[in-house]
């Protein structure tokens, strides 16, 4: 098996080590646009060979190029050393059939690699790992509900005095910024890129762009170092490979008179959303304190906005002077008992823990909070049950939640373990913390729980949870659940929220510049 994988990934590499980077990336960046929800000017340009089926093809059609392969053949080129061009033939870079061959090669690579994969790492290890590259892409990124998200969460208060002080940018010209120039960067491949400047004046463009981007030659040290350090000893390493791109989306070359290309320029809002943790968490702790008090809030009111049957207690004191208690983050309460308590957790794995080889050991404080969640969760449960907490009637059978910031992936089985037994030891100091106390936690990311409140009143709510502790339901997310593949769509309801409430510059750019 590893002789297999090594031959094709020597196959690979080599016609990679030939390439040239500019206008292979070009190539790429056509491919993406062609088949997105991007409009460019003319496809004529770099396509002098392009067969029909491939203009705006579809997932599952068979000339379709799957965004997490292009966007791993992009990484493997960028960190593949380079050999002295000697065949008297180059690539095509001007066919879809280059493309076609590029990707193929990878997939050739992937799919001999998956066997590997499935035996060495087991299926719920391998699946979360390749969730983190692959799920990304599956939804729309532009999306009212993750911007309005992500700057409600990030965007208000001392995280956004901070990233105004860190990078001389307000956190919303920032936001602006990259997603007009997303759509800049739709239009044409490599170019110098320039904003209407009663859009977006050319100060903040520029202070945007050196957050955003950097020269190929630095992106290629900067991707070659970050595949050796976060997967050492991992032979098999193509389906995981840490994307330098989704920090850095904007490519500069000096040998092309510093013109820039976002092969991917979907990753602009990616670095606009998601990405903004990464800004904050190296500041002060208060910062990402803030934050978590913010998601707490926001979950408050998305649930209540959605459900309006359902009242939503925040976070109460109870006990005595001697033992003062809290109660969890958030506690829906219908027919007059908690039915659900939710603990919100803010944390997010850094890149290193995603694609990490033990994602546990990688990024242990942040699972620790995972853990810490369970634990809260057990001792409310246990003091409701002793009467500790008297304030509201809690349901017997009332659902524990943590609700997460990011997708988690649902916690591959090999780290629920390790989360119990952090639980267990966060309680052991607990009196009478019975078995029922430490019933099963849900886990669930804000976007899911979205995701289900769209399609769903109060009972349908309800009754996802209660179908997610079922057997058959074991591993399921939460709208998945509530939605399982295949099914006939449900109707989604409009988002509650107006985005200039977080964005009032958002007018300014909703019809593109």
């Amino acid at each position: 098996m590893r002789r297999r994988i090594a031959k094709k990934r020597q196959a690979l590499e080599e016609a990679l080590s030939i390439a040239r980077d500019d206008v292979l990336l070009q190539l790429l960046w056509a491919l993406n646009v062609l088949q997105s929800e991007f409009r460019p000017s003319s496809f004529a340009r770099y396509f002098q060979r392009l067969p029909p089926e491939a203009v705006r093809a579809k997932i599952g059609q068979p000339h379709f190029g799957l965004k997490w392969e292009i966007e791993n053949l992009i990484l493997l080129l960028l960190s593949t050393p380079k050999q002295r061009h000697t065949s008297l033939r180059d690539f095509d870079y001007y066919s879809f059939d280059t493309a076609a061959h590029f990707l193929n090669l990878i997939k050739r690579v992937d799919e001999t690699e998956e066997v590997y994969l499935l035996h060495t790492y087991g299926i719920d290890n391998a699946m979360q790992k390749l969730a983190h590259k692959q799920f990304f892409w599956q939804r729309p990124l532009l999306q009212i509900e993750r911007l309005y998200r992500y700057y409600y969460v990030y965007g208000q208060g001392e995280c956004a005095a901070y990233f105004q002080d860190r990078y001389g940018i307000s956190i919303e010209e920032f936001a602006i910024t990259c997603i007009a120039l997303s759509m800049q960067f739709s239009m044409d491949a490599w170019q110098a890129p320039r904003l209407p400047p009663e859009l977006v004046p050319p100060t903040v463009v520029n202070r945007a762009i050196s957050m955003i981007s950097k020269d190929i030659e630095d992106m290629r040290r900067l991707t070659r170092d970050r595949i050796t350090t976060m997967v050492v000893n991992n032979s098999a390493k193509l389906a995981f490979l840490p994307s330098t791109l989704r920090q850095h989306p904007v490519i500069s070359s000096k040998a092309l008179n510093g013109r820039m290309i976002a092969p991917l320029p979907q990753l602009l809002v990616f670095r606009a959303t998601a990405g903004l943790y990464y800004d904050l968490s190296s500041g002060p702790q208060k910062l990402l304190e803030e934050a978590n008090r913010r998601f707490e809030e926001y979950g408050r009111k998305l649930i209540e906005a959605r459900c309006p049957r359902f009242e939503i207690v925040p976070e109460q004191q109870f006990g005595t002077k001697a033992n003062p208690y809290k109660t969890p983050d958030l506690l829906l309460k219908d027919e007059g008992r908690i039915k659900v308590a939710f603990e919100c957790k803010a944390t997010k794995l850094t890149f290193a823990a995603q694609y990490s080889d033990n994602p546990y050991a990688e990024a242990n404080g942040a699972f620790a909070q995972i853990a810490k969640g369970m634990a809260q969760l057990w001792r409310f449960f246990s003091r409701a049950r002793r009467k500790l907490y008297e304030k509201e009637v809690v349901d017997s059978n009332a659902y524990g939640v943590v609700l997460t910031m990011d997708t988690w992936f649902h916690l591959a089985r090999t780290q629920l373990p390790h989360l119990f037994q952090a639980a267990e030891a966060l309680v052991a100091d607990e009196p009478d913390v019975q078995p029922q106390d430490k019933r099963s936690i849900i886990f669930c990311s804000i976007d899911e729980l979205d995701e289900v409140l769209a399609v769903s009143d109060e009972d349908e709510l309800l009754e996802t949870l209660r179908k997610s502790q079922l057997p058959e339901f074991a591993g399921w997310s939460l709208n998945n659940v509530r939605q399982p593949a295949g099914a006939e769509p449900l109707e989604r309801r409009a988002y509650p929220f107006k985005i200039a409430e977080v964005l009032p510059l958002w007018e300014a750019i909703k019809n593109g510049p």
